[in-house]
C-alpha cells in the first residue's frame, strides 16, 4: 500500500488530526501512511496559521498527535515536508479540475474554460488554509519549493495552450498564433489575482474571480468580451 492508497478511514484521522485507537489493527505500513497524511495536514495548517518562516517541527507534530520520531522517519526537513506537501496536494487541483471536462464535448471548449474555472476556484476556496500555504507562504520556502511552483504553473499553462492550438484554432484557423509565454502569463495573472483576493477578503471569496477569469481566457482566445 502507497501513501497514495490511505484508506478513506485513516484520512479522516489525518482531517481530524487525531490518533489512531490503540487497538486499530493496522499493519505498520498503514500506521506509517496514515501518520504521513496528518503530518502533511497538520504542516499546511500551522503554516498557514504561522507563517513558513516560524512554524516549527514542535508545531507540526503536535498538530499532527505525533512524535518527531515519526515525523523524521518521513522527512529530512521542514522544506522536505513542504515539498512533498506541494507535490500531493498540487495534484489534488489538477485532478478536480479535470474531472468535470469528461462531462463535456471535446470541441465545447467555451463551456469546458467556464467549468475547469469554476471547479478550480471553489475547491481553492474549500480548502482555505492549503491555499494560503501553497500560493502565500511558499513564495517563502526557498528555490526548491519555488521551482516546483514553476512546474505546476507550468502544467496548468500547458492546458490552456494545447486547448487553444488543439481545439480553439481548429474551429477558428484565422485566430492569431500566440506565443507560450501568453499562456504562463495568463496562469501568473491568475495566481496573483487569487493571492491579492487572500489578503484583501480570504480565500472565501475567491469564487467572486470567476467572471473576471473567464472574460481574460476568452479574449486571450479571441472572443469578443460580454
Amino acid at each position: 500500500m502507497t501513501q497514495r492508497s490511505v484508506p478513506s478511514a485513516l484520512q479522516a484521522f489525518a482531517k481530524a488530526g487525531q490518533r489512531l485507537p490503540s487497538r486499530h489493527g493496522l499493519s505498520r505500513e498503514e500506521v506509517e501512511s496514515s501518520q504521513r497524511a496528518r503530518i502533511l495536514v497538520a504542516f499546511l495548517e500551522t503554516t498557514a496559521e504561522k507563517g513558513y518562516a516560524s512554524v516549527t517541527i514542535g508545531d507540526i507534530v503536535e498538530r499532527a498527535s505525533t512524535s518527531r520520531e515519526a515525523f523524521y522517519r518521513q522527512f529530512a526537513t521542514k522544506q522536505a515536508c513542504f515539498l512533498a506537501a506541494f507535490r500531493e496536494g498540487a495534484e489534488v487541483p489538477l485532478s478536480q479540475v479535470t474531472g468535470p471536462l469528461r462531462e463535456v464535448p471535446y470541441t465545447d471548449w467555451r463551456t469546458g474554460l467556464r467549468v475547469t474555472i469554476r471547479a478550480y476556484l471553489k475547491l481553492l476556496a474549500s480548502q482555505p488554509k492549503a491555499t494560503w500555504t501553497f500560493l502565500i507562504e511558499a513564495l517563502a520556502a526557498g528555490p526548491e519549493v519555488a521551482a516546483l511552483n514553476s512546474r505546476y504553473a507550468a502544467r496548468i499553462a500547458e492546458l490552456y495552450r494545447l486547448t487553444y492550438n488543439g481545439v480553439v484554432r481548429r474551429e477558428d484557423p484565422s485566430r492569431p498564433e500566440l506565443e507560450d509565454e501568453a499562456f504562463d502569463l495568463l496562469v501568473g495573472g491568475m495566481a496573483d489575482r487569487i493571492r491579492n483576493c487572500l489578503y484583501a477578503k480570504g480565500a472565501e471569496a475567491i469564487p467572486e474571480l470567476e467572471p473576471l477569469f473567464i472574460t481574460t481566457v476568452l479574449v486571450l482566445f479571441g472572443e469578443k468580451a460580454d
